[in-house]
């Protein structure tokens, strides 16, 4: 029997680095690591074939025993039209994937088959029941209940790998904290399970030895098992040196890696070039609404200088909605970013997801809107689903307007880019980026002609003023020049998204904010001891 695996198109999102296109010559940004998993549980006796629109079309007319679909929110429509297609012929339809795992209803009635959650144990339950045509209409997996050593490694050899800017793969599931707006914890749990160290390690050189130069690890928290963590930094660091530094690495973690030296000189010599944190806002009313209370202990720009002078580019994610936040906030953030001196935030409105604690609440209060998902993209867009608590959901939009157009004017972006940038201390004498081979100089040379050969002047003065500013502040160092090129030409494919969702960014003025008339507001308070004792109390204080 024969199983297509669909990962349909996704809609252009700030992730999707659609402008990086005409540099690197890649299709999309990552791999589906979901869908290169579930090939890897597929039995034997299955013929097995993944394709991922977002790098190839669907032939409908090849002939299959079943197809079935990956999803986020946001491919939902598309997934549907794939399915209705594929129907036309005859075929067998079953949805999975994210959005089917955490909001099953919203397929209830549009394919044969339902899958939900993990799927380590159910799709070969699945497929067998299939062959016997016993196959249930809807499969629920046990929530956080598998146990991921036995996680075979992702069937990558199934997927045209130069076709990606990067590998993914998941070393844990499962986050420690308790984000009110999050749902990784409703569908992974709140305890990380971990892989071991030799099966991480097996996956990272079976994406070596399919072309891969970056791998970004999909984990909610990389460092929610401190020990895990460190024992497979100092693994990975090992592989890199033995195998002369085949791979850059990147993640998402937590602010309090700032406060593990060790953790950071490892992640340096593992060769980790970017981690990506939640910081959500600047305002400590809001983190503590939330219940992103890991971010209220310390001086954050002091933790964000700290990261990044271990030769590490911080990308922020950032909320803007809150029931703290007043008009005021979209200035805030602003000056907060430039301040961080991070180049990348992927700042976007806060939403209310399917089964979170917020969502709970805002019903409680009768806050909610619009429930429909799919047109939503999240982080990077002005999507809420809510009556915000001190500003209209218009005066929201327009805020969240001029803030996402003031971060990604050139020199708004360029003081950032800078300030970062001079922050970086190679440490580690070891530490070695990707060799520069012959697409790396083609890459080179093409962002060159991009920011020299052109009519816009405002575009030839931000690369070489920006690139003047970089020489001239900080120590040399061929990491730091790496980063430089990797993040002016990524910021064309920002630049580019908001110029289309948001407007053009040079017709905002960061010093004309939208809502000038908005009073002074009072510093908001700190931590109580009784709520700090709580934040280090139980499940917290093991993993921190």
């Amino acid at each position: 029997m024969k199983v297509l695996l669909i990962n349909p198109k996704f809609a252009p999102t700030i992730w999707s680095f659609d402008g990086l296109r005409p540099f690197t010559g890649t299709s999309f940004s990552t791999t589906p690591l979901g869908l290169a998993t579930v090939a890897a549980l597929t039995p034997s006796s299955w013929e097995v074939e993944i394709i991922d629109e977002n790098v190839e079309p669907i032939d409908f007319d090849q002939p299959a025993d079943l197809v079935a679909i990956s999803a986020f929110n946001v491919q939902y429509h598309r997934a549907l039209e794939i399915a209705g297609e594929f129907k036309k012929r005859g075929r067998k339809i079953a949805f999975g994937g994210p959005y089917c795992s955490l909001f099953p209803e919203a397929f209830e009635g549009k394919a044969d088959h339902r899958i939900a959650g993990e799927a380590e144990d159910i799709w070969p339950l699945f497929l067998r029941e299939f062959q016997q045509g016993k196959a249930r209409e809807f499969y629920q997996a046990p929530k956080a209940s598998v146990d991921i050593r036995k996680s075979p490694i992702p069937r990558f050899d199934l997927l045209k790998g130069d076709r990606y800017n990067m590998f993914s793969l998941q070393t844990t599931r499962g986050c420690p904290y308790n984000c009110e707006f999050c749902d990784i914890i409703i569908m992974d749990g709140r305890k990380p399970r971990t892989k071991t160290v030799e099966q991480v390690l097996a996956e990272v050189d079976h994406c070596v030895r399919q072309g891969a130069h970056y791998i970004v690890f999909g984990d909610a928290n990389f460092i929610g098992n401190i020990a895990f963590a460190r024992e497979l930094l100092k693994a990975l660091a090992d592989y890199s040196r033995k195998n002369d530094y085949p791979i850059e690495f990147s993640c998402e973690l937590t602010i309090n890696v700032a406060h593990h030296p060790d953790l950071l000189e490892l992640l340096q010599e593992a060769n980790f070039y970017a981690v990506f944190i939640g910081i959500e806002s600047p305002r400590k009313q809001s983190l503590l609404e939330a219940g992103k209370h890991q971010n209220t202990r310390e001086d954050i720009i002091e933790d964000i200088k700290r990261i990044q002078s271990y030769h590490i580019s911080v990308v922020a994610g950032m909320i803007v909605g809150f029931d703290s936040d007043d008009k005021g906030i979209f200035k805030e953030t602003y000056d907060f970013l430039q301040d961080l001196g991070i180049a990348f935030t992927t700042c976007g409105t806060l939403m209310a997801l399917p089964h979170t604690p917020l969502l709970k609440r805002l019903e409680a209060e009768g806050r909610l809107l619009d429930l429909e998902w799919t047109d939503m993209n999240g982080h990077g867009a002005s999507d809420c689903n809510f009556i915000p608590k001190l500003m209209t959901p218009d005066e929201l939009r327009r805020g969240y307007n001029w803030l996402s157009r003031c971060l990604y004017r050139y020199d708004s972006y360029a003081d950032r880019l800078v300030a970062s940038l001079s922050r970086f201390r190679n440490r580690n004498r070891e530490h070695k980026r990707v060799n520069l081979d012959v697409k790396f100089l083609n890459i080179l040379a093409k962002v060159f002609v991009y920011y020299t050969f052109t009519f816009d002047l405002k575009r030839i003065s931000f690369f070489y003023r920006t690139m003047w500013r970089v020489a001239a502040g900080g120590p040399f160092s061929v990491g730091k020049w790496l980063e430089f090129f990797r993040w002016i030409s990524t910021h064309r494919a920002f630049r580019q998204y908001v110029l289309e969702t948001q407007g053009d960014p040079e017709g905002a003025n960061p010093d004309n904010p939208p809502f000038p008339e908005v009073p002074d507001r009072r510093p908001a308070p700190s931590a109580t001891d009784a709520e700090r004792e709580l934040v280090v109390s139980g499940e917290i204080k093991a993993s921190d």
